[in-house]
């Protein structure tokens, strides 16, 4: 699925973390191609992209401890080509 970054902007944590691991971030009015969508245990939705490749990085899991994983973006920093926001329904057929 197309989609079209609305919100590039991240809080300077998430930047400094993301830079110590070399995260590369969405680009406001760039198309992007979602290539996985990830249901997080909040309930958020995040999505991982064709067009950008990142490593793992560790987080914290309430049970499982640190656990290492390639970080998604929320699906509300993106637009259908339309300029919509994504419904989840939309996303259905993007492999979970």
């Amino acid at each position: 699925m197309d989609v079209i970054c609305t919100n590039d902007k991240f809080p300077a944590p998430v930047l400094a973390f993301y830079a110590e691991f070399g995260i590369t971030t969405p680009k406001k009015d760039q198309l992007y191609t979602i290539r996985q969508v990830k249901r997080h245990t909040t309930g958020e939705t995040g999505v991982l992209l064709n067009e950008i490749q990142n490593p793992d990085v560790p987080v914290k899991h309430p049970i499982m401890g640190e656990v290492w994983f390639e970080p998604t973006f929320n699906i509300n920093r993106f637009a259908t080509l339309m300029g919509q926001p994504v419904r989840a329904e939309e996303l259905a057929d993007v492999n979970v």
